[in-house]
């Protein structure tokens, strides 16, 4: 399914993935200390529920979807808000970044929605944009899931737009040039949106030291 498709899943509803930010990213800010400020960026943001988040924290957000539906969302939402984020609507797999911008990168559920190759070259390009001592938070969608079954039982409604499901420790391999800080791999219930329904995933939140 293409962004145009998932621009009539942002119609339907004005939070279709909730208010919360991610809760493993909340967490792992929290853990590690990473205090607030400076430029971030959110790779298939979405809503924004992630950037606006961050926003508030005191980030200067950057939040990039093919959506324009969830971009013109976002804005409104930053404007009312008073939030500094700005929304891109962009095709990830050929989206460039400057080098050594970021204090942080979120692609929370968004390297996987990329096809194998072009999901290892931006996440080189998310490597190489984050600043010295900038922190990476991305998780992804693994082979256990049930929208990887081609008959797709049991899936999220919205399994069809994953084009590349990771295997068990890929996504560590993937980003082995940084510092890794936590990572963790399971099955778990998520409620978040439409019917209740299991998701493999994968969490990785990581530092580049050089």
């Amino acid at each position: 399914m293409t962004a145009a498709g998932f621009d009539g899943v942002y119609r339907s509803s004005t939070s279709f993935y909730g208010d919360q930010p991610s809760p493993s990213l909340v967490q792992y800010l929290d853990k590690y200390h990473v205090s607030a400020g400076g430029a971030g960026l959110d790779l298939g943001c979405g809503q924004g529920r992630n950037a606006l988040f961050l926003a508030r924290l005191g980030f200067a957000m950057t939040a990039v979807d093919g959506s324009s539906e969830a971009i013109a969302r976002l804005g409104e939402t930053a404007d009312e808000r008073r939030l500094n984020v700005a929304g891109k609507v962009a095709d990830l797999a050929g989206l460039q970044l400057d080098a050594e911008h970021y204090r942080l990168i979120v692609a929370n559920t968004s390297l996987d929605h990329l096809d194998a190759a072009a999901g290892a070259a931006l996440a080189r390009r998310m490597e190489e944009a984050l600043e010295p001592g900038g922190y990476l938070f991305v998780s992804v969608f693994m082979v256990n899931d049930p929208g990887c079954d081609a008959q797709g039982r049991g899936a999220s409604e919205t399994a069809s737009y994953v084009r590349h499901y990771y295997q068990p420790d890929e996504l560590r391999r993937q980003f082995a040039a940084l510092t890794l800080l936590a990572y963790q791999e399971e099955f778990a219930l998520d409620v978040g949106h439409g019917q209740p329904h299991y998701h493999g995933i994968a969490r990785l939140f990581a530092r580049r030291d050089h």
